[in-house]
Order: C-alpha cells, then sequence, then structure tokens
C-alpha cells in the first residue's frame, strides 16, 4: 500500500517519526560531545563524566587511569589499575593501557602481574620499539640482564636514538663496560657517539674514553664535533695529554689535507691547512671583528694550499686577538716559536704581531714580537718562551694592540702562514 502524503494523517505520522529521530540523534550526539569534552579534561570529575557518559569506551578508562596513575595531588594506584583493567577488557589490544598497567603493577611490587602485563602489551603489539623499551627496562630493574639487553637491543634497533638512555641505565646495573659494548649496543658509530656525548654530559670521563677506544676501532668517519665535545671535556678536567691523543685520532679519521706540521711542533694546524675554526685544538677566529676581516686566502702562501688573512677596512682602531690556537706544553721547557708574515700597505705604527702565553698561570712569561706594517715581503718573526712549572697549556694568538692615537684608524692587508712552536734541546751542562 502506497501511503499518499497529501494524506493529513499520514504527514502528521511521519512529521512526528522525523521528529523523534531527530531527538534521539540530539541525545546522542550530545552525549557524545560531552563525553569527548569529559576525555579532554584533566580533572578527574571531567574524566569520570566522560566514563559515565561512553562507559564502552576503552579510551575513556585509559584516560581516567591515567589521571588517577600519575596525578601529583593524590595519586591513586588501585583505582588506576581497576581502569586500566576495564580498558583492556573492552580492547584486549589497548597497548598502551597494558604498559600503563604493568607500570602500575611494578610500583605495587605485584612483579608476576607486571611481567604478564608487558608481555600482553607485546602480544597486541610486537613490532612496537616503546614496548620493548619499556619492558627491556622493567626486566633490567628486575636484574633479567639477557631479556633485557634482548629487548632494549630490539628498541634500539628501530630508534637508534635510544642508545645513549639505553646506556646509562645499563651501566647503573652492569658496571662492564665491554660487556655492555659487546652484548647491547649494536656497533655502530651513530651509537657510540650519542653514548660518548651522554657519558660527556654525566661527567664519566673515563667511560667516556672507553667507549671512545671501541669508536676507533671501527674505522669510522667523524665530524669534528663528534671529536671535539669528548676532547673539550677532558680539557676542562685537566687531562690534557688524553684531550690530544683523542684529539688526534679523531681528526685522522677526517678527510683533511696533509698538515704542515714539523717534528714537535705542539701547534696542531701551522699553515691553515684545514677549514676547522673554533675547535680544541684548531684555529679560532671570527669572521669579521672590530673592522677586521679574517678568512683563509689560497692566493697568497708561503707553504700548502693557503694562509691566513687579516684584512683592514681602514674605519677601526682595534684591540683584538684575531686568530689563536691552542698547544699542549711541558712544564719548564724553553720553546722557539716561529711564524711568517706579509703584509700589504698597513697603516699606522701598530700593525700585527704575536702572542704566546699560557691559560694556566698568570704570572708566567709571556712572548710579545714586534708588529708588522707598511709592505713586506714573507718575513720571519720568531722568538723564545719559557713555560712556566705550573704550566700544561700555551695559547698562540695573532693580535693586534690599538694605537694611542684614538682618532688613528688601521687599514691594509696582511697573510700568516708556518706558525709553529717546537721545544728546543736542553743545554748539557758541562762537566
Amino acid at each position: 500500500m502506497i501511503l499518499r502524503l497529501s494524506d493529513s494523517l499520514a504527514r502528521g505520522i511521519v512529521a512526528v517519526i522525523g521528529v523523534l529521530v531527530g531527538l534521539w540523534l540530539s541525545f546522542f550526539s550530545i552525549r557524545a560531545a560531552i563525553a569527548q569534552y569529559g576525555a579532554a579534561g584533566e580533572s578527574d570529575g571531567r574524566l569520570q563524566l566522560a566514563v559515565r557518559l561512553e562507559p564502552g569506551n576503552p579510551l575513556n578508562w585509559y584516560l581516567l587511569g591515567r589521571h588517577q596513575q600519575y596525578n601529583l595531588e593524590n595519586p591513586d594506584s588501585a583505582l588506576a589499575e581497576e581502569s586500566y583493567k576495564k580498558a583492556v577488557a573492552l580492547n584486549p589490544l589497548f597497548t598502551d593501557a597494558w604498559l600503563e598497567l604493568g607500570t602500575g603493577y611494578e610500583l605495587d611490587g605485584n612483579f608476576d602481574e607486571a611481567r604478564a602485563a608487558y608481555l600482553r602489551a607485546k602480544k597486541s603489539y610486537p613490532a612496537s620499539a616503546d614496548v620493548s623499551w619499556r619492558y627491556g627496562n622493567f626486566l633490567l630493574r628486575q636484574g633479567d640482564q639477557v631479556r633485557a639487553y634482548t629487548e632494549l637491543r630490539r628498541a634500539m634497533e628501530a630508534d637508534p636514538r635510544r642508545a645513549a638512555a639505553a646506556f646509562s641505565r645499563a651501566y647503573r646495573s652492569n658496571p662492564s663496560i665491554d660487556e655492555i659494548l659487546d652484548q647491547l649496543l649494536p656497533a655502530k658509530q651513530s651509537v657510540y657517539v650519542d653514548v660518548i656525548a651522554e657519558a660527556v654530559s654525566a661527567r664519566q670521563l673515563a667511560v667516556a674514553q672507553t667507549v671512545w677506544a671501541h669508536l676507533v676501532a671501527l674505522r669510522p668517519r667523524l665530524a669534528i664535533r663528534d671529536v671535539d665535545r669528548l676532547v673539550a671535556a677532558l680539557l676542562s678536567s685537566g687531562d690534557y695529554s688524553a684531550a690530544r691523543r683523542v684529539w688526534d685520532q679523531g681528526v685522522d679519521t677526517m678527510d683533511l689535507p696533509p698538515l704542515l706540521q714539523p717534528v714537535g711542533s705542539v701547534i696542531w694546524d701551522p699553515s691553515f691547512e684545514t677549514q676547522i675554526n673554533g675547535a680544541s685544538f684548531s684555529w679560532g677566529y671570527r669572521p669579521i671583528v672590530q673592522g677586521v676581516i679574517v678568512g683563509v686566502d689560497r692566493s697568497e702562501k708561503l707553504n700548502g694550499l693557503q694562509s691566513l688573512r687579516l684584512a683592514f677596512d681602514g674605519k677601526h682602531n682595534p684591540n683584538l686577538d684575531a686568530a689563536c690556537t691552542l698547544g699542549i706544553v711541558q712544564p719548564k721547557t724553553t720553546y722557539y716559536f716561529s711564524a711568517w708574515v706579509k703584509t700589504k700597505d698597513i697603516t699606522t705604527e701598530n700593525g700585527i704581531g704575536f702572542r704566546v702565553y699560557t691559560p694556566d698561570d698568570y704570572k708566567a712569561a709571556v712572548l710579545k714580537t714586534h708588529e708588522f706594517h707598511g709592505t713586506l715581503p714573507w718575513t720571519l718573526v720568531d722568538g723564545d718562551w719559557i713555560s712556566s712549572p705550573n704550566t700544561h697549556r700555551v695559547n698562540v694568538c695573532v693580535t693586534r694592540e690599538p694605537s694611542d692615537n684614538p682618532e688613528v684608524r688601521i687599514s691594509g692587508t696582511a697573510w700568516v702562514d708556518d706558525v709553529n712552536l717546537v721545544a728546543k734541546p736542553s743545554e748539557r751542562r758541562k762537566p
């Protein structure tokens, strides 16, 4: 039988049904919106509202459980566990709920239940790096080292950025660094670099050096930042010989041009052959400072590929160490300093010179060379410097001291090459 809409009774029935359906949909839409509002909150009242309105939604129970577990004002692990249980009862594959339930059980000392919850999390999401990570940490805390390393290694294979944290946590329970490196960490350059950085941050320099030895054995291709982090920490701790050893081993892995370094010179890069600037044993300079442009120049050099150029803009009267480098020296030793300078149209009586001094002893001797100005071909400047009994480090700087007349402005260009500091042979006493 076909309903005719022209019939007034039929139209009324349709209208009533439409209104009822609309009210029904509106009710559930409003309830869902209110439940969503409650679930998005951080208060107990709003989360309780969400589970009352939508008790069949496992996410609401999970969010309520997290609030009950991690609420700083009134944490309640028992209530949290009950909420997590309801979440996983509604959705047995709810991985995060299983993980939090495992955490809750562990905090309460229910270790067997915790292990079972972590295993259910693994079953629900076998490939999850986070599940392996959290389960591995649980096993580590339980002293199950073999299984812990298996899970943590699986997590690191998925996310190598976890390596430093994995090493740090394993080291707390197992002081054998070699065992951790062999059994836990993948033998990868990036992994070892991250572990060294973590150890340096924790001031565990002996640990960092042990891992460094394993890293060097991999024959890596390192960047200067990978090397200098440990070197700077060793220098800061006063272990100068170790700092230079690590530096030399690290830069040997890089694709650098040959360094024109005479035997015995404490200057790492005498002829400015590398492009490394500002690291521990490299030259350090700012490209533009006080009207001076500082940088390497391949068009003018005494030896090698390039020299250091200083170009003065004629608008300033600078007082600065334009470029400096650090060396490791022996106490109570006489050193021979030498460098080569070329100048072009350097104005003022105060041109460029050199200063050799130690940061270890402010009372120690300082070598200050005479200054070069005007126009000169490549010219040798040299002198002796004696380290004090407390000296282990030396700074060598290219300097420019200001003119006594503040109105004077310096212009022109200077080049520097082959800067060296070599210990002089000890003189034998006559019998």
